[in-house]
């Protein structure tokens, strides 16, 4: 217990504003979650469900509309946003900080209405999804998401769109990102 204890305390600080070998990988396809609140279908089951959970941050992740299942979704083989086209990816903030290369091919990405999902990765570990967001659609999104920006030269990752928040937010899951940069060194 005494070396566990020394190991924490004398390890160097990991520096959280500025992550590196950070990738973005879309999906092969939609893969949609149909074990959604949106696909209940009867008025008896949706009492049921509004009644076992209050609020939509009490919702099971698996139950989110927009809930990328990163275990079971095809992912392209080959990132979109190479950890070359990326400056630093800063989890405090929720930032990813992209270089020229980066912004040139976010300015050539067609983002459908109801979004394009992605999965973030660091270091060769998949992190959680999320969705690149039409700044024209009228959805919702109660998961993470960013706005297809290339004019910000950034992607502002959010959690929850019109309202709609599901589940608990993946951003925050600092061990996460720790055991995903440490893994990776």
């Amino acid at each position: 217990m005494i070396v566990n204890l020394t190991n924490v305390c004398c390890q160097n600080p990991i520096d959280l504003t500025d992550i590196r070998g950070v990738e973005i990988y879309l999906l092969e396809s939609e893969c949609r979650n149909e074990n959604s609140y949106n696909e209940i279908k009867t008025e008896k089951e949706r009492k049921a469900f509004s009644e076992k959970y209050k609020t939509t941050t009490d919702f099971p992740i698996d139950r989110c509309a927009y809930f990328i299942d990163i275990e079971n979704c095809d992912i392209q083989k080959l990132p979109f946003l190479e950890s070359n086209d990326i400056k630093s990816f800063d989890w405090k903030a929720n930032k990813i900080l992209l270089n020229d290369s980066g912004i040139a091919k976010l300015e050539k990405l067609e983002v459908p209405l109801r979004g394009l999902a992605f999965v973030l990765n660091i270091n060769g570990n998949n992190i959680y999804g999320g969705w690149f967001w039409n700044k024209y659609s009228s959805h919702g999104c109660d998961r993470v998401w960013t706005w297809q920006n290339p004019r910000e030269k950034s992607l502002n990752l959010k959690f929850g769109l019109g309202g709609f928040k599901c589940g608990t937010d993946p951003r925050t899951d600092e061990k996460l990102i720790r055991n995903a940069i440490v893994n990776g060194e």
